[in-house]
C-alpha cells in the first residue's frame, strides 16, 4: 500500500496547437487537407464546402487552419438566423461548426448560402455526417447543400494517433518510452480528443503520485478507467 501524500495537481491550461504545423499529415487526413487548404480556388459552383469525420477526427483544428489562412469568422448553427446574416458574411469568409445542430432554421440558412454565392463569398460547415444525411426539410436547401464540395477525414490511423500521443506528451514536458505510446494505441479509443483526454489524466496522476510515466503505470490508470467505466454502465 502507497502510503505518500498525493501532490496537490493545479490544473492549469495547457492549449493545443491548432496552427498548420501542429496538423500532422496522414493518410486518413491527406485529402482533406488538401482540399480545404485549396478551397476556394474559384470557379466553384457552390460557396460551400463541407467537412465531415467521426469525432475527434480533427475538423475543427482543420477548420481553424482555414479560419488563419481566409481569415474567417466563426459560428454555430444557432447564429445562423435572418438577422446575423450580413455580420457573418462581412468577411467574405465563415465557418459553421458542428452542422445541421438541433435547431437550424433552414431558411435562414438558404439565405445565407444565397448571399454567399451572390458576394463571392466562402463558407466551410463541419459535420459528423454528410449533408444528403442531414433532417432537412427544406427541399431548397436541400439542393443546395447536394451542389457543395465534401471533404471527409477519416478515423485517425496509427500513425496519426501516434504523433498527436508524442506531441501532447512533449507539451507537458513528460517524457514516455516508445513503449508506453505502444501501448496505449493499443488499447485506447482510436480519436485525437481521446488521445488528449488520456494524457491529460496520465498527467494529472502521475503529479499526483509522483511517479514516473511508465508502461505499469500507463496501464495500471488504463484497466482503473475501464473498471469504472463497465461500473458507470452497468449502474445506469
Amino acid at each position: 500500500m502507497n502510503d505518500r501524500p498525493s501532490q496537490l495537481a493545479f490544473d492549469l491550461p495547457i492549449r493545443p496547437g491548432m496552427g498548420r504545423e501542429d496538423f500532422f499529415v496522414t493518410e486518413a487526413n491527406r485529402a482533406a487537407l488538401e482540399m480545404v487548404e485549396a478551397w476556394p480556388a474559384g470557379g466553384e459552383r457552390s460557396p460551400l464546402l463541407v467537412l465531415t469525420g467521426p469525432p475527434g477526427s480533427g475538423k475543427s483544428h482543420l477548420a481553424a487552419i482555414w479560419r488563419e489562412r481566409a481569415p474567417a469568422l466563426l459560428a454555430g448553427p444557432r447564429d445562423v438566423v435572418a438577422e446575423n446574416l450580413p455580420a457573418l458574411l462581412s468577411t467574405g469568409r465563415l465557418v459553421v461548426e458542428d452542422m445541421p445542430g438541433d435547431a437550424l432554421d433552414e431558411t435562414a440558412m438558404f439565405h445565407l448560402v444565397n448571399m454567399a454565392k451572390e458576394g463571392g463569398a466562402a463558407v466551410l460547415l463541419t459535420s459528423r455526417e454528410f449533408p444528403s444525411r442531414w433532417n432537412i426539410a427544406l427541399p431548397d436547401l436541400r439542393s443546395r447543400l447536394k451542389a457543395a464540395q465534401v471533404a471527409e477525414l477519416g478515423q485517425p490511423d496509427d500513425a496519426l494517433l501516434r504523433a498527436v500521443l508524442v506531441k501532447l506528451f512533449t507539451d507537458r514536458q513528460l517524457k514516455v518510452g516508445e513503449g508506453v505510446v505502444s501501448y496505449m494505441l493499443s488499447r485506447m479509443e482510436r480519436s485525437l480528443a481521446a488521445a488528449r483526454e488520456l494524457v491529460e489524466e496520465i498527467d494529472r496522476r502521475a503529479l499526483e503520485e509522483k511517479a514516473n510515466v511508465t508502461r505499469p503505470f500507463v496501464a495500471r490508470l488504463m484497466r482503473e478507467r475501464d473498471a469504472e467505466a463497465e461500473a458507470s454502465l452497468r449502474s445506469a
